[in-house]
């Protein structure tokens, strides 16, 4: 592997299989020089303070998952980093993780209705055109 990495961000919401997600970014997507950024969004009510003592237990509980899922992903060959964050919402928690980074944005289909799936596709594109961030949608089943 020469040259830089290309960086990815993958949110993460959901438990989901290293080495499926390995087998996705250096197989189907074809990149075999990865450095991937597992974010959780802490997500904090409008009517709660952003303070990280407040949420100090989630923040450590996420920060614990996503290490061990990053070992697993270093262990097969996959530079990983961990990242967790409090915001008001996900996309914004996901809109700070990509300014000033070229990155390209890997996440999950939604649950939900057609309504809620249409809304997030929105959004993700809206973030996608703002910071010119290629994003590739995967199914869920792909990688659980």
């Amino acid at each position: 592997m020469s040259g830089n990495p290309r960086r990815i961000l993958f949110p993460v919401v959901e438990d989901f299989s290293p080495d499926k997600l390995r087998a996705l970014i250096s197989g189907t997507i074809g990149i075999s020089n990865a450095e991937i950024t597992l974010l959780h969004v802490v997500r904090v009510p409008m009517t709660a303070p952003l303070d990280e003592e407040t949420f100090s237990g989630e923040l450590a509980e996420w920060e614990g998952k996503l290490r061990r899922l990053a070992e697993q992903l270093e262990g097969g060959g996959l530079r990983a980093r961990v990242r967790v964050v409090l915001s008001r919402s996900i996309l914004t928690g996901i809109e700070e993780c990509l300014q000033g980074h070229d990155m390209l944005l890997l996440v999950r289909g939604t649950f939900g209705g057609t309504f809620r799936k249409v809304i997030a596709r929105i959004s993700i594109e809206k973030l996608s055109e703002k910071y010119r961030t290629p994003i590739i949608v995967i199914s869920r089943n792909l990688i659980s």
